[in-house]
């Protein structure tokens, strides 16, 4: 199994390909059921199948429960399950993974409250919310791993907590308390003031400011300090951790620095891509220490694609048929037939580029700007073939072949369809986004 990796799509096809009890710590921060865009993501074209993403609270429900079921196989014995959520959906959840055929009710731990500290303000109907819950769940109670934490003391109980800590050495303040030894003997210890008192089911830790070298700009990023505690808390080193949800990467990042391996997926290449960038500020090479997949391909990385490489590219996007001729195609790279032809049973003799005969041409250009000549040239292309309608995709067009195109359909009665490569990309990350939200709301 591949770890420190990134995988780009929805999280249900990717954890099912997934080892079974394979997994020593998952964390996931999924989307609440809020019908607040902002659970989306940042760019406009990812935003479109996620306005009102949840109608209810029963479709999120149904949203999250294969993924959880799939979460729940691929967990450790000893592993251990945190799920961040808020008021919208906190409880609802907690039912769902108190079922027996995920967690139960049994290898329930805590409900960790997370104080981010909002700033005080008055509301006309109720009281200012301040806080997420933090599910934790054992696989098996008891077999799990857990290695307690330690928290700062609070201002107010410091200078009680001076008087008691009445001894000093180079490390600092001290007390002294008696603990056994692994044979059951009783000895002295001592536990300095710095290293604070034993943690509680409420966190208090801010959010991430407007200064923060942290913010990425993601709307619902969580404090790496957060991450860090649930990772050093159930987690060793070498050990295995997943955030299915990982949004601009912060549960991979803490991973990475705390020398835990990693798997993250996330359906939103932009965040993807900012993970790729949070790590390589850490001085992580893509490739080398980690390897992202299944990510849509950028403009500017099209534009460095060989030549043939990049026609087959934008016509398999379209869902057409390359051409098998790569040279002297006569102005022809690919072939989009009508879907009923594609589905027909294939009759000996006959394929795609014999017999059939209803197809619209593509001719594909890599250069920066599609002009006149190469409108002209399609045109004598398309008409050598009897075709009334062709595609021609290129990074721009000029206004000269926009012209062509007018005059073209006007006169002649062809229609060319010119398609920009960020019209591609855009339709590529819509798709997957539409798939995935029909499979949500089915």
């Amino acid at each position: 199994m591949e770890t420190n990796i990134i995988y780009c799509g929805d999280c249900l096809a990717k954890l099912k390909e997934i080892p079974a009890e394979s997994i020593d710590l998952i964390y996931i921060d999924p989307p609440f059921s809020s019908n607040r865009n902002y659970v989306a993501f940042w760019q406009e074209q990812e935003k479109r199948h996620f306005e009102d993403r949840f109608e209810n609270v029963q479709a999120y429900i149904a949203y999250m429960k294969p993924r959880l079921l799939e979460l729940h196989r691929i967990l450790k014995q000893t592993g251990s399950f945190y799920y961040h959520c808020d008021w919208h959906a906190s409880h609802y959840i907690k039912m769902l993974l108190d079922s027996d055929f995920l967690f139960g009710y049994h290898n329930f731990l805590n409900e960790i409250i997370w104080d981010y500290g909002a700033k005080a303000t008055q509301r006309q109907s109720a009281f200012q919310r301040k806080h997420d819950a933090i599910l934790f769940y054992a696989k098996s109670k008891g077999k799990h791993y857990f290695h307690p934490q330690l928290q700062e003391y609070s201002k107010a109980s410091l200078a009680e907590r001076n008087t008691r800590y009445a001894h000093s050495d180079e490390q600092g303040q001290y007390r002294l308390t008696t603990r056994r030894d692994a044979n059951g003997n009783k000895y002295r210890a001592k536990v300095y003031l710095k290293e604070g008192v034993a943690m509680t089911d409420v966190w208090e830790l801010p959010i991430i400011n407007a200064t923060s070298k942290e913010r990425m700009g993601y709307p619902t990023q969580k404090p790496e300090a957060l991450l860090d505690m649930i990772i050093q808390a159930s987690s060793k080193k070498d050990d295995i951790v997943l955030d299915a949800f990982c949004g601009c990467g912060t549960t991979i990042v803490s991973a990475q620095k705390n020398k835990r391996q990693w798997i993250g997926t996330d359906i939103s290449p932009t965040a993807c891509r900012v993970i790729v960038k949070r790590l390589a500020m850490m001085g992580l090479k893509e490739g080398d220490n980690f390897y992202v997949r299944d990510m849509p391909k950028s403009v500017e990385e099209l534009r460095a694609y060989p030549a043939f490489e990049f026609q087959n590219w934008a016509v398999n996007a379209l869902g057409g048929i390359p051409s098998k001729i790569k040279s002297r195609d006569y102005g022809i790279d690919g072939k989009l037939y009508p879907i009923e032809d594609i589905k027909k049973e294939r009759i000996k003799g006959i394929d795609l580029f014999g017999e059939i005969d209803r197809y619209i041409p593509i001719q594909v250009k890599r250069t920066d700007q599609v002009g006149r000549p190469d409108i002209d040239k399609f045109e004598t292309a398309m008409k050598r073939d009897k075709r009334g309608k062709g595609i021609f995709v290129g990074f721009s067009f000029s206004s000269d072949a926009e012209k062509e195109v007018r005059r073209v359909e006007r006169e002649e009665g062809l229609e060319i369809e010119l398609i920009a490569v960020d019209k591609i990309v855009e339709m590529q990350i819509d798709k997957r986004l539409k798939s995935n939200y029909e499979t949500t709301t089915s």
